[in-house]
């Protein structure tokens, strides 16, 4: 079955918000208890599922697995995502000490992969999942402002934390897929700050290595950069994922022209500005104005345009997820 198939219901377009956060305040849970307890984060895709219904669930995003695993500091917030409190790659003899983690048994990797398990044995939506990408993960070691400048300064190095972060997260993304994840998105954030010819040189090749690996345990991998990448969108497609989950600052107009026909074109309802800070009929409008334009386009997937903040309203994922019902 083809990956838009999977994710819509009868001939309806697909409808897959990047659900999470919401679910730890429905849950009444503390975000480091849902992301270090594999009851609790269960307890919050409950919620999700039994409130939303969702065709297609991922588990709880959370961009520090991978960091923490190799041995960085992390801290926990109040109600948003945890974050790297330190960077630990300051040369190349720092790179050189660490060894790629095993997901069986680094950090909170085999947690979440247990809870990839549990999804599948639980739910009858598609299960996905998150993993960093190489250059944000490489980004969340040396530090976004330091990595750029030494991608010009010492391009050696940069290159070397950059493929040893590729390693870490194709381990890490393989054994999701081998856990039961149908979906994958690997989550490139930081790119956003690159050039496209930056992008095609330090990005396509780790990316494009990752999602062979993905779809070689017969998942599908799904690229995610945050913000406005309208100017990578051609060298996201060269990658070989299988679906593109794009912000709201993108004009899905330049997407489709990009992106070939088996290509998903995933978004790219405002996150903050409409899901959080809109009314319901702010949302309904958001909805209908991108599937007047793409409803017809087979390849269309409607969701949010990134993860939803933990304070989106309840009754405006509901706007949403009903925005393609009759």
């Amino acid at each position: 079955m083809k990956l838009a198939e999977s994710l819509s219901r009868g001939n309806l377009t697909p409808v897959v918000p990047l659900l999470g956060y919401p679910g730890v305040v429905g849950a009444g849970l503390t975000v480091r208890e849902a992301l270090t307890d594999v009851p609790s984060h269960m307890r919050c895709l409950q919620f999700l599922v039994d409130r939303f219904d969702p065709a297609c669930l991922f588990f709880i995003m959370d961009l520090t697995v991978e960091a923490e695993a190799v041995g960085a500091k992390i801290e926990f917030g109040e109600a948003g995502p945890p974050s790297v409190a330190e960077h630990p790659i300051k040369s190349l003899d720092d790179l050189q000490k660490l060894s790629v983690p095993n997901p069986a048994d680094h950090g909170r990797m085999p947690l979440f992969n247990e809870v990839v398990r549990a999804m599948s044995d639980s739910f009858d939506c598609v299960t996905a999942a998150y993993g960093i990408g190489p250059f944000t993960l490489a980004a969340e070691l040396v530090g976004a402002e330091e990595l750029a400048v030494r991608a010009v300064t010492e391009p050696e190095f940069a290159r070397a934390v950059i493929d040893y972060s590729r390693s870490v997260t194709h381990a890490y993304t393989t054994s999701l897929a081998i856990s039961g994840a149908q979906i994958i998105a690997i989550l490139e954030p930081t790119a956003v700050i690159l050039s496209p010819a930056m992008f095609d040189d330090l990005c396509v090749g780790p990316l494009t290595s990752i999602a062979e690996a993905i779809k070689e345990e017969a998942a599908h991998p799904v690229l995610h950069i945050c913000g406005d990448s309208t100017h990578l969108l051609r060298g996201m497609v060269s990658c070989g994922v299988h679906g593109l989950s794009l912000d709201s600052p993108v004009d899905l107009d330049e997407a489709f022209d990009a992106a070939p026909a088996d290509v998903l074109v995933i978004g790219n309802v405002d996150p903050v500005g409409t899901m959080v800070e809109g009314t319901v009929e702010d949302v309904a409008a958001a909805a209908r104005e991108l599937l007047d334009r793409f409803a017809s386009e087979p390849n269309f997937v409607l969701s949010s345009g990134c993860d939803l903040p933990a304070e989106t309203p309840f009754e405006n994922i509901d706007a949403l997820m009903s925005a393609v019902l009759p």
